[in-house]
């Protein structure tokens, strides 16, 4: 990264923390994708979207990829993890599901599952209610435990959550996951690993490869807004699999530098309670 890249980055950062880069972004998506998006809703009137802001909010401004890559991570994912899961009825928990990208499509990998959302944001909760039948979807806070019974799921999977959590947060997170999995059951989960730490500075590269986790704050009115796409965490693969080793055995792990067309380049944890 030369100088001025390093320079213009600094920057961007800064603006980025009074919300002004991203609000830059939001408006340019929008008239990028104006005349594809209006498109895509005049060929399927049928087909849902949410509200833009949360589009942007949460994956990409863009109806066709909403809908398209939703249901190709249904696919992967309940073939990544069919293997594991015995029961006919299998309960599935989409952790930090937003706008139901995923879980609207599971039911047709496996139409007898119990399908189950959580999010932190309450307006998305309750769209998800009104537009996505055949689930239940529940608003959770970002702090433990949450009110689903122990021993419960049989699978979980939360797609760029651990993404935007402190390190506290993602252990804390851990043992909820395994107080509510049942025994031997899976957690899915995506982390930042080596695929983007091109998005750090040089001094930000030392601290990653030193301590195993960087956390790129993003604040209003000076205080840490986790779990916002701007609150950025990076981790190595030892740090996460140390994090979880009381809880969980890893039984396949992809490097999103090695396969980044799984989920962006961002590392796929599969993991197995203990």
């Amino acid at each position: 990264m030369t100088a001025l890249k390093k320079r213009i980055k600094k920057i961007a950062e800064k603006t980025a923390g009074a919300g002004v880069a991203k609000n830059l972004h939001y408006k340019f998506k929008s008239v990028f994708n104006y005349f594809k998006n209006r498109k895509f809703k005049a060929k399927n009137p049928g087909i849902s979207i949410p509200p833009d802001e949360w589009l942007f909010e949460t994956f990409q401004l863009d109806y066709q990829k909403y809908f398209d890559d939703g249901n190709l991570a249904a696919e992967e994912i309940w073939k990544w993890t069919i293997q594991y899961i015995s029961a006919e009825t299998p309960a599935i928990l989409d952790w930090g599901c937003g706008t139901g990208r995923i879980i609207q499509h599971l039911h047709r990998q496996n139409p007898y599952a119990l399908l189950y959302g959580a999010d932190i944001n309450e307006k998305m909760i309750a769209w998800n209610h009104q537009h996505i039948k055949d689930s239940y979807f529940s608003k959770i806070t970002l702090q433990t435990p949450t009110e689903y019974p122990a021993n419960y799921f049989d699978l979980v999977y939360g797609i760029s959550v651990f993404t935007h959590l402190s390190a506290s947060m993602q252990k804390d997170w851990i043992e909820e996951m395994s107080r509510i999995l049942k025994p031997a059951a899976i957690l899915l989960v995506t982390t930042h690993g080596s695929y983007f730490t091109n998005q750090l500075l040089e001094a930000e590269k030392k601290q990653y490869h030193h301590k195993g986790f960087y956390e790129k704050v993003f604040q209003k009115n000076n205080q840490p807004v986790f779990g916002d796409r701007n609150y950025t965490v990076y981790e190595t693969a030892d740090f996460f699999e140390n994090m979880i080793a009381n809880n969980f055995n890893t039984v396949a792990y992809f490097d999103g530098s090695v396969s980044p067309e799984k989920f962006g380049g961002q590392d796929l944890w599969i993991l197995q309670k203990k």
